[in-house]
């Protein structure tokens, strides 16, 4: 699902990213969700995929402002912006279900 999302929002930043606020940042949070979702499941159970899982859904939660912010200086449609801003809370979601079972606490 993260890479939909990236893949979605990329082609958006691509046709209208004059017009957004913090377009290079939007785009650089959104990719480093998946970039971190990989790196983590590339290490062993523990501490170290926890972090990249983390990592990953401050990366979500950053695009998903952002594009609120957006939203909110009308730069982007109710439509588009609904569909990826609950995208983006399912991804949330996941990563801290994922987090939650991994979590040695």
């Amino acid at each position: 699902m993260t890479r939909l999302v990236v893949d979605e929002l990329n082609t958006l930043l691509d046709k209208r990213g004059s017009r957004f606020l913090y377009a290079g940042q939007l785009r650089d949070a959104a990719r480093s969700m998946p970039d971190n979702i990989r790196e983590g499941y590339g290490r062993r159970k523990g501490p170290d995929r926890m972090r990249f899982l983390i990592m990953a859904r401050g990366s979500a939660e950053e695009a998903d402002e952002q594009l609120r912010a957006n939203f909110a200086a009308n730069r982007l449609p109710a439509v588009v912006y609904w569909r990826l801003h609950h995208r983006f809370s399912v991804i949330v979601k996941m990563l801290t279900s994922l987090i939650d079972r991994d979590d040695p606490d």
